[in-house]
């Protein structure tokens, strides 16, 4: 499925997304945003069976299923990850 069209989706699930950040938020994860409920979700996209066509309960409900454990990984990763501090040939500044 193209990029588009999950950017698509993204729009037409806004109330699921915030609803599960708001619930992280209840759990103590007070910096989540929809944006990163989304930004997971498309994460953990590679390893879900994606049904061809999907349908907007499908993507709710997988949205709905996913765990703050789900979130904490995420952010785990994205931290390791990190930026590319080597990317170019400027000399790296802690000011």
């Amino acid at each position: 499925m193209n990029e588009d069209r999950w950017k698509t989706w993204e729009t037409e699930m806004e109330v699921v997304l915030l609803s599960k950040a708001e619930e992280w938020q209840l759990l103590g994860y007070d910096q989540v945003t929809k944006e990163d409920v989304w930004q997971c979700f498309l994460s953990k996209l590679p390893r879900l069976d994606v049904p061809d066509p999907v349908r907007p309960h499908w993507l709710a409900a997988e949205l709905f299923h996913m765990k703050a454990n789900d979130y904490m990984n995420w952010l785990t990763l994205q931290a390791y990850k990190g930026p590319n501090w080597f990317e170019d040939d400027k000399a790296i500044s802690f000011d």
